[in-house]
C-alpha cells in the first residue's frame, strides 16, 4: 500500500505522517517511528520491517508544483531499504531472566535464545546491591536497571516476558552492619524487588511469583488436583497424636510422611552444610505409636504410602507436555522417594495423552505457564497425584532424556 499525503508549508511531512498511518494503516496493524536525529523513519507491519529517509521538503505546499514524495512499508522506493538484523532488534520484545548466579538452567534455554535473536537480559538478585544501578519512576511505571557485570539494560517499560526461575536473597557480605540494619537494607531491598515484579505486570511471566504464590500451596493443590479429575492419596495434616493413630488404622497399610514446604532450610555445621526436612518416608503404625509424643510439636503431613509400579515426572511449558517415566529400584530406599538417589535411577521419556486435559486444567487454574508435576503410577496402573511445583528442576530430565523443555521455554518466552 503507497501513501500519499499533502500538508500545508507550516506542517512538515514527518508531523503528519504518524496521524495518517493513525488512519490509514490501522486496519494493516502498521505502525511508525522517526528518528529526527538521522532523519530515518521505520514502519512495522506485521513482520516486515522497512526504514525509509524523509524528505520534509517533500510536502512544503509553497511551490504548489512540487508532489509530495510518496512513501511504502515494502521498501521498493528508490529512498527505502530493508533495515538490517541490527536495526531488527531494536523491536524484538525484551526478555527479563531473573535467578541467581549459580543457576544451571538458564544456558540450556539462553542458547536457544540466542539462536532465535531475542534480547535477553539476566538479573542475578543476590549481586543487586553490588552489581545494578537503578532508577524507577513509580508514578510513569517506568524504570531503568543497569547491569554492570553484563552491560545490559533493563528497560521496564519494554519488558514483555520474563522468565522467574532460581533467584536468591540479596547479599550484603560487602557491608558492617549490625542485625537490625541488615534487616532492615534486606527488607528495603526485597521491597524494590517485589515492586519491579509488580511494575512487570504488563509483561507475561513464566511464573509470576506476586500471583502464583498459592500455587506453591501443597494443600491446595491436593484439592485443586481432585477438582480436576486426579486421583490423590488420602491425606492428613494434623499435630493431635491420636487424630494422627486413627488416621493410620482405617488407611490400614503404611503412611508416608514428608514435608509440606520446601527443603531450602539449611545450616552449616563444621564443614558441612546440613538440610532440615524429610523427604518422603514410609512409617508403619507401630512405628507412628513411638513417636506419638512428639506429634504435638509440630503440625505433620501423612498420607497413605502407595505401592508404585513408577513415578511421572511430567514438564508443563504453556501447552506443551513433556512426560518421564522414572524407575525406582525394588527394595531400595528410592521406593520411598526418588530423590534419595534420582540421578542413578532409568529415566525413560513417555507419552501420556490420557492426561493432558487434566494438566492444562490444573495450569488455568493456578493461571501458570509453566509447571513440574509429580505423579505415581500405583500397582494397579493408576495414576495419582502428588504435587506440582510451578518453579521445578527440570534439566536433569533434559539431559537424561533428551526431552527439549530447554527450547520449548525459549520458545514460549519469545512468543
Amino acid at each position: 500500500t503507497k501513501l500519499h499525503i499533502k500538508t500545508d508549508a507550516a506542517i512538515p511531512l514527518i508531523a503528519a505522517l504518524p496521524f495518517a498511518l493513525a488512519t490509514s494503516g490501522a486496519e494493516m496493524g502498521a505502525s511508525f517511528n522517526y528518528n529526527p536525529a538521522t532523519q530515518l523513519a521505520t514502519f512495522r507491519s506485521g513482520r516486515d520491517f522497512s526504514t525509509c529517509r524523509v524528505d520534509e521538503s517533500a510536502g512544503d505546499s509553497s511551490d504548489p508544483s512540487r508532489t509530495p514524495k510518496r512513501m511504502t512499508n515494502k521498501g521498493h522506493a528508490r529512498r527505502c531499504r530493508k533495515t538490517p538484523a541490527a536495526a531488527s532488534n531494536l523491536y524484538k520484545p525484551m526478555i527479563l531472566i531473573i535467578t541467581s548466579k549459580q543457576d544451571g538452567h538458564i544456558e540450556a534455554v539462553s542458547r536457544h535464545l540466542d539462536a532465535a535473536g531475542a534480547q535477553w537480559v539476566r538479573l542475578n538478585t543476590e549481586d543487586l546491591a553490588t552489581n545494578a544501578d537503578i532508577t524507577i519512576t513509580p508514578a510513569t511505571g517506568s524504570g531503568i536497571i543497569h547491569v554492570r557485570d553484563s552491560g545490559k539494560v533493563i528497560d521496564l517499560q519494554k519488558v514483555r516476558n520474563v522468565w522467574f526461575r532460581k533467584p536468591e536473597p540479596v547479599h550484603f557480605s560487602h557491608l558492617s552492619l549490625d542485625e537490625g540494619s541488615r534487616d532492615y537494607v534486606e527488607a528495603e531491598f526485597n521491597e524494590i524487588l517485589h515492586g519491579a515484579y509488580a511494575l512487570l505486570s504488563h509483561a507475561r511471566w513464566i511464573n509470576n511469583p506476586l500471583t502464583t504464590r498459592i500455587a506453591h500451596r501443597k494443600m491446595l493443590q491436593l484439592q485443586v488436583a481432585k477438582r480436576m479429575g486426579f486421583a490423590t492419596p488420602r491425606t492428613l495434616v494434623t499435630n493431635d497424636a491420636e487424630t494422627a493413630l486413627r488416621f493410620a488404622d482405617e488407611i490400614g497399610s503404611d503412611l508416608a510422611i514428608k514435608s509440606l514446604g520446601a527443603l531450602h532450610v539449611t545450616q552449616d555445621v563444621g564443614d558441612q552444610t546440613v538440610q532440615f526436612g524429610i523427604f518422603t518416608r514410609r512409617i508403619t503404625r507401630s512405628e507412628l505409636e513411638e513417636f506419638r509424643d512428639k506429634i504435638h510439636h509440630l503440625p505433620t503431613q501423612f498420607q497413605q504410602f502407595i505401592e508404585k509400579r513408577y513415578k511421572l515426572r511430567i514438564t508443563c511449558v504453556g501447552k506443551r507436555v513433556f512426560a518421564c517415566r522414572i524407575e525406582p529400584r525394588p527394595g531400595e530406599i528410592t521406593e520411598e522417594d526418588c530423590r534419595f538417589d534420582i540421578r542413578s535411577l532409568n529415566h525413560v521419556a513417555c507419552e501420556c495423552p490420557e492426561l493432558h486435559e487434566k494438566l492444562h486444567a490444573y495450569m488455568r487454574a493456578f493461571a501458570l505457564n509453566f509447571g513440574c508435576f509429580d505423579i505415581v503410577v500405583s500397582k494397579s496402573g493408576e495414576p495419582i497425584f502428588l504435587e506440582c511445583n510451578p518453579n521445578g528442576q527440570w534439566l536433569w530430565v533434559e539431559n537424561l532424556t533428551g526431552l527439549p523443555i530447554g527450547k520449548a521455554i525459549a520458545e514460549e518466552l519469545v512468543n
